[in-house]
């Protein structure tokens, strides 16, 4: 007699699961892991499947118009700062608040104030190429 008869039904079942068989509910589940974890990783990253394209907003202490010298006048500004990364592994640039003031308030001179800020986020392809960036706009008064 072969060892494989030997065994009892359920260890012939332990047997099949171990990949020298599949029947049944157990081989249905397995085919279906790999689309779970798919769904699971969508979930979690908070991002679409195929295409991400959202906007967060930010939260910062600003100086109000009350607070700084301000004038009718006063130019308006924009700044974007942005981390990217791809297929998980690499991540670069620089997403802070600070680098977003800095490319706002370019070689002006001045104090920024009335500020709102955003975070922007676009992700492709489960995420695999995603860019985020603080992008902020405010009102640049003389020192």
């Amino acid at each position: 007699m072969r060892f494989y008869q030997k065994l009892g039904h359920a260890a012939r079942a332990a047997v099949r699961l171990d990949g020298l068989g599949c029947g049944g509910y157990a081989c249905r589940m397995r085919r279906l892991r790999p689309l779970g974890l798919l769904l699971a990783a969508a979930t979690l990253s908070s991002c679409g499947i195929l295409y991400t394209d959202i906007k967060v907003p930010r939260g910062y202490r600003t100086a109000t118009p009350a607070e700084v010298k301000s004038a009718p006048d006063d130019p308006t500004v924009t700044g974007q700062a942005c981390n990217r990364s791809a297929i998980f592994l690499f991540a670069w640039g620089d997403g802070s608040y600070a680098a977003a003031v800095s490319d706002a308030l370019g070689k002006r001179d001045g104090i920024l104030y009335d500020v709102r800020a955003d975070i922007k986020v676009n992700a492709y392809v489960l995420g695999l190429y995603s860019k985020v960036c603080t992008v902020l706009s405010g009102k640049v008064a003389k020192p």
